[in-house]
C-alpha cells in the first residue's frame, strides 16, 4: 500500500499538510489521506493516478459497461480552419440572409454557418456566436486547407483537418474540449458545424429524444467523475477533455422508462438556461433588455438557478443508481466535484 495526501481544496496548504502528517503517524483518521495499493490503478485504462477516488468506483471501468462511442452513439472530433481571422466572422457581422443550415443552402447563395466552437463552461445551453464560411459545401475552406497541408508536407488530404464531414448540419451534443471549470456538455441544434475545440456527440437516426437522455447521461456528476478519472489531472487548469477520453468513459445503459425520464429533465435544464439569456442582446434567446425583462413573471434567475440545481441534482441520483453506485461512493463522488471545480 502506498500514502498519498491530497490538499487541492485547502488554502493553507503548510498548515494542512502538517495536520494530515501528524493523524497519520498518530492513526487517526484524515480526510486527506489516501492509503491505496497502486496495482488498484489497473482497473482504469491507462492506469492513470486516480488515488483520491475509491476502488468502487474505479472498477466501473472493469465491469461490463458500454463505452460512450457504442450501440448507436458516435463521438467525433471537428474542423480546424486553419485561419480562423481569415473563415470566422461573428453571428452579427454576417447578413441574417447570408445564413445558412444545410450543406443544400450553402450551394445556393448562402454562406455562413453557425460553429460550436468551444466557449465557456455552461451545461446544457450555451450561445454559439460565431458563423463559418461555408460557401459550396466549403470550397474555399477546403483548398486552402489542402494547400497548407501539402506545404507542410503532410498530404493534401482535407479530411485530415476538416474532421467528422459527413456529420456536419446533424443535431448533436457538444463540449468545449478545454476549460477552467470541468467537463461542461450542452445541445447542438442541427445546421452547425462543429470545430476541432468543440468535438461532438451523435445518435443513430437523430432522435431528439435520444441525443436529450445522453446529454443528462454525460451532464452528470458520476461521468464527469469518471472522465476525470481517466484524466488523473490535478486541478481544472490541466483537464482537456480530448475526444478519445470522453469517448471511452463507461455509460450505464437505460430503459426506455428512463431514457424519457432523462429526457424530460434535460429539456427541462436546456429551457431554464436559455431563458436566462433572454435579457442578453447578443443572444438567439433575446427577448427584452434587462429593466423590462426582470417585471416579466417567468424571469427570476435566483429560482430559474435553484430549480436547476434541483434537476441536476434529480439527474446525478438517476445515474448514481444506473452505475450501481453506493452512497458512500456518492459522497466520494461529490467531494471529489467539489475539491477541484
Amino acid at each position: 500500500m502506498t500514502i498519498f495526501l491530497r490538499l487541492l481544496a485547502d488554502k493553507d496548504k503548510a498548515t494542512s499538510l502538517a495536520t494530515s502528517c501528524a493523524a497519520l503517524r498518530a492513526g487517526d483518521s484524515e480526510p486527506r489521506v489516501f492509503d491505496v495499493a497502486p496495482y488498484s490503478f489497473r482497473a482504469v485504462p491507462g492506469a492513470p493516478f486516480a488515488y483520491w477516488i475509491k476502488a468502487s468506483v474505479r472498477n466501473a471501468f472493469s465491469r461490463s459497461l458500454p463505452i460512450l462511442e457504442a450501440t448507436g452513439r458516435d463521438v467525433q472530433s471537428g474542423a480546424t480552419s486553419g485561419d480562423d481571422f481569415r473563415f470566422l466572422r461573428l453571428r452579427w457581422e454576417a447578413q441574417f440572409q447570408k445564413l445558412a443550415t444545410s450543406r443544400c443552402e450553402t450551394t445556393s447563395g448562402r454562406v455562413w454557418v453557425t460553429i460550436p466552437k468551444g466557449g465557456s463552461f455552461s451545461s446544457f445551453f450555451t450561445e454559439w456566436p460565431l458563423v463559418v464560411n461555408w460557401r459550396n459545401d466549403g470550397v474555399e475552406i477546403k483548398e486552402f486547407v489542402s494547400e497548407y497541408r501539402g506545404r507542410k508536407g503532410w498530404g493534401y488530404n482535407w479530411t485530415a483537418a476538416l474532421n467528422g464531414h459527413s456529420q456536419y448540419f446533424r443535431p448533436g451534443i457538444t463540449w468545449p474540449r478545454r476549460t477552467t471549470s470541468g467537463l461542461s456538455m450542452r445541445v447542438m441544434p442541427s445546421g452547425c458545424i462543429f470545430a476541432d475545440k468543440g468535438p461532438a456527440i451523435f445518435s443513430d437516426g437523430d432522435k431528439e429524444s435520444i441525443l436529450l437522455g445522453i446529454l443528462a447521461l454525460v451532464s452528470s456528476k458520476p461521468f464527469a467523475v469518471l472522465v476525470d478519472v481517466k484524466l488523473a489531472a490535478a486541478d481544472a487548469a490541466a483537464r482537456s477533455y480530448e475526444v478519445g477520453i470522453v469517448e471511452t468513459t463507461p455509460v450505464p445503459n437505460m430503459n426506455i422508462q428512463q431514457q424519457e425520464q432523462m429526457a424530460v429533465l434535460a429539456r427541462s435544464a436546456w429551457s431554464l438556461k436559455r431563458t436566462l439569456q433572454s435579457d442578453e442582446e447578443t443572444s438567439h434567446a433575446f427577448l427584452l433588455p434587462p429593466a423590462l425583462r426582470s417585471r416579466q413573471a417567468d424571469f427570476h434567475p435566483p429560482l430559474i438557478e435553484a430549480e436547476l440545481a434541483h434537476i441536476q441534482a434529480q439527474i446525478d441520483e438517476i445515474v448514481y443508481d444506473l452505475y450501481g453506485f453506493s452512497e458512500e461512493d456518492r459522497a466520494d463522488i461529490s467531494r471529489s466535484v467539489s475539491e477541484v471545480a
